[in-house]
């Protein structure tokens, strides 16, 4: 019986360091489904202590949570595949997926650096329209080629920088609630940050690159399988 209990805690032990280690990612996703956190509420976890009816995780400000096993483990061998068990089912609930963006990829296609230089220019353009006046060299020599000359020039600043920059800021917030959350980038993140202001730069190019990521990631996977 004492050689028993003395496995179990070694058995235990072992778990909590190995999930402590390496699947933070689950444990804040556990708190996230299971406690009903928010993503910030459970980010960093420490899995502090484990039974084979539930296990209790303490957050980055310090309180403590309990997550009950449904049903109860039999033995502490059960651990890896519940614990597999719960990672999926907080996954689904949650939209996330089992896939992880964790690089930021820079727009390399033709098209993609057309359509980021050009809406960098024209952000450049809003924003410095009031300093673009008669006698600097952009007004006198350049604005004479635009289509109705400076007059018409300013409109269309004046006229398309509000709907401009809403969009967007739309387009940025769908990248993070549609794609960025989905596939495992920390909100607030230096990668994260780095695709949002892409997004807000260049709108749905950004989504593409994504996608195209994702689904070299899929394809990976599935040939893994063979």
């Amino acid at each position: 019986m004492a050689d028993q209990a003395a496995k179990d805690a070694a058995m235990k032990q072992r778990i909590i360091s190995h999930l402590n280690a390496g699947h933070q990612d689950s444990l804040s996703y556990y708190l996230r489904h299971y406690s009903q956190l928010s993503s910030r509420a459970a980010r960093s976890p420490t899995l502090t202590d484990l039974s084979l009816s539930s296990m209790t995780l303490q957050t980055a400000d310090g309180k403590t949570h309990t997550i009950p096993i449904t049903p109860p483990m039999k033995s502490y061998a059960e651990a890896r595949q519940k614990s597999v068990d719960m990672d999926r089912e907080s996954r689904a609930a949650l939209d996330i997926s089992s896939i992880r963006i964790t690089s930021y990829q820079r727009p390399r296609s033709a098209l993609h650096i057309f359509i980021f230089g050009l809406c960098g220019m024209a952000f450049t353009f809003f924003a410095t329209r009031h300093r673009i006046v008669p006698g600097t060299w952009f007004y006198d020599n350049a604005l004479p080629w635009f289509p109705g000359g400076p007059e018409w020039f300013h409109w269309a600043c004046k006229a398309l920088f509000a709907p401009t920059l809403l969009l967007h800021f739309f387009e940025a917030f769908m990248l993070d609630r549609t794609r960025l959350r989905k596939y495992g980038v920390e909100r607030g993140s230096v990668l994260w940050f780095k695709w949002i202001v892409s997004a807000f730069v260049e709108g749905f190019a950004t989504f593409q690159r994504i996608d195209a990521m994702v689904k070299r990631e899929e394809l990976e996977a599935e040939k893994a399988k063979h």
